[in-house]
């Protein structure tokens, strides 16, 4: 167990403010929610009746997204491209599947591929409730995480996760443990073996057909390291511990489809020689309320950083600089978000996501737009006689 201390009185004065802005989201909004990207989550499911088929399935994301960033934190840039994942499926047994094919990601306006790499994937599944999968891994919307600690674009555009993960799934309870390995490394080489690893957990306080509300926690980080490479430094390690608070309602009307409201508290430590001297750690507050409706979902934030880092997140939280030269004291945002997914079939979508950011200390307003055309199908090719 890790134990940050907190003892500045200004820091103390904050959490606080943080929490007295958490109880006007409950008393202003009465609702929850948290930014899902909804359709940034396919994982083939697992068919424990399949024993002996073999299918054929195709993973695909087209995307266009631009990014009007400015200030000291992050500029703007537009990504355009796509990713392509085919893969052969074979159920061996009742309980365990193997999956082979190759993930390719292209960028719109390059000649050369940004990453080709294969896919491979065993996922075994004793139980209804447990499942480990070892190779690449289901981080379907990023493992749950909030944008803060794991940005959505990882989604669009970083090489697919792989290592080891357990799931466990039953009414009460959640989790997810993971190990992405990202960097290998073999006795002199010249960099360091890097992995990032979480657990996220989700605790059904109270739940019934039409509400619940969840103890969301976790825990999530990046290390870089190893003990028979020739690069020179110590090893770093970046960790965050994020518990929250979450509520969510249905609503039976034609127009109105739910709402919600969560809060999260997240504090962060990082290297002090490898970021911004002196500095070691910070913290973050969070608090959203969602409304969703036929017509898509409205999304309204607070988030306040004091210092915090987690190179993974969404650069527009982080209180470091993209280019790692500059920390500010605080951070503090405002975003309205619209979401829009549509279903064309199952499991292909079209979305729309479209972000206003209004950075409260600054007085400057930035804003991002996004389209997505996510398709996923599987075809059988062979059945068990």
């Amino acid at each position: 167990m890790i134990i940050i201390p907190i003892t500045h009185k200004y820091v103390l004065l904050k959490i606080r403010d943080r929490i007295i802005i958490g109880l006007l989201f409950l008393i202003s909004f009465q609702s929850y929610g948290q930014n899902d990207y909804k359709i940034f989550k396919y994982y083939e499911p697992f068919r424990p009746d399949s024993t002996g088929n073999f299918y054929f399935a195709l993973d695909n994301v087209n995307f266009f997204k631009n990014n009007e960033y400015k200030g000291s934190i992050a500029t703007g840039y537009t990504l355009t491209g796509a990713w392509l994942r085919p893969k052969v499926i074979f159920y061996p047994d009742a309980k365990l599947r193997m999956e082979f094919g190759g993930n390719v990601l292209k960028y719109n306006g390059r000649d050369e591929y940004y990453h080709l790499l294969p896919w491979f994937n065993v996922h075994y599944q004793p139980t209804e409730k447990i499942s480990l999968i070892l190779g690449n891994l289901n981080s379907g919307r990023n493992h749950n995480l909030p944008e803060f600690l794991a940005d959505p674009e990882m989604f669009l555009t970083a090489k697919p996760e792989a290592g080891l993960q357990a799931k466990y799934n039953s009414k009460h309870f959640t989790a997810d443990l993971w190990i992405d390995w990202q960097q290998f490394i073999v006795e002199g080489d010249p960099f360091k073996e890097r992995f990032a690893f979480g657990t996220v957990a989700n605790w059904k306080i109270f739940e019934n057909d039409n509400e619940s509300l969840s103890f969301p926690m976790a825990f999530y980080g990046l290390h870089q390291g190893g003990e028979i490479d020739a690069a020179p430094g110590l090893a770093k390690s970046y960790i965050t511990v994020t518990p929250g608070l979450s509520f969510r309602k249905k609503i039976s009307n034609n127009i109105f489809k739910e709402y919600s409201l969560s809060t999260n508290y997240s504090l962060s430590t990082y290297p002090k020689e490898n970021v911004v001297p002196e500095e070691s750690k910070g913290w973050g507050f969070y608090a959203n309320a969602t409304i969703d409706t036929k017509l898509g979902g409205l999304t309204l934030s607070y988030w306040h950083g004091h210092k915090f880092y987690t190179p993974q997140g969404g650069i527009l939280y982080q209180n470091l600089s993209s280019t790692g030269t500059t920390m500010i004291s605080e951070n503090e945002l405002i975003n309205l978000k619209y979401h829009y997914f549509h279903e064309i079939m199952p499991n292909t979508f079209f979305g729309f996501v479209f972000d206003y950011y209004y950075d409260t200390l600054n007085k400057q307003t930035m804003n991002s737009e996004g389209l997505y055309l996510i398709v996923n199908f599987g075809v059988l090719t062979r059945r068990a006689k």
